[in-house]
């Protein structure tokens, strides 16, 4: 599969790069990693940033290993290194964030030099559930949103202060999405 044909969306924030990829996994294959996903422990035991390190998030960490033998995850990790990882990066952490209504997230970066991918998981998401993750400038403004859609992978420098969105009053399902970080070898 030629996935540079799947890339969406590429543009820049701070002269680091951000691409959104969508359409490379088929609705079944989605749906059956939503299950998994679904029904993964949650342990509310992490954190966004220092600063707001008061506040705990819900997440699953997984083995990068079972990640690279789960085949929506391992698509997902071959596409980052396709596009933007390359062998310069090393798979370091890989976790499903689980993000429910009335959460609080806070603007973060993800390891310093590396590079992050985020899929979303939910095999359906409508518009005003909102739960965009948003994208902010050197003067920590937002400058863009990447939409929840099923399957899509959004890559990009994990030096790029970003943030998850929560759900809407109106979105009684988590928001789930994987996140993998590559840092430098």
């Amino acid at each position: 599969m030629n996935v540079a044909s799947h890339i969406t969306r590429r543009i820049e924030i701070n002269g680091m790069q951000l691409m959104v990829v969508d359409g490379l996994f088929a609705e079944a294959d989605i749906r059956s990693l939503y299950r998994f996903l679904r029904d993964l422990p949650y342990q509310l035991d992490d954190v966004a940033s220092d600063e707001t390190s008061y506040v705990k998030h819900w997440k699953a960490d997984f083995p990068p290993a079972l990640a690279e033998g789960t085949p929506v995850l391992r698509d997902c990790i071959r596409t980052s290194r396709a596009l933007m990882v390359g062998d310069h990066y090393g798979l370091d952490r890989c976790y499903t964030n689980m993000i429910l209504y009335g959460d609080f997230q806070g603007p973060h970066t993800d390891p310093r030099g590396g590079i992050t991918a985020l899929y979303y998981a939910n095999p359906e998401w409508k518009e005003h559930w909102l739960g965009e993750t948003i994208f902010y400038d050197e003067e920590r403004q937002p400058v863009h949103a990447v939409g929840v859609k099923p399957g899509r992978l959004a890559i990009f420098h994990s030096d790029i202060l970003h943030r998850a969105g929560v759900p809407s009053r109106e979105c009684f399902e988590p928001r789930l999405s994987v996140a993998f970080t590559f840092v430098p070898r």
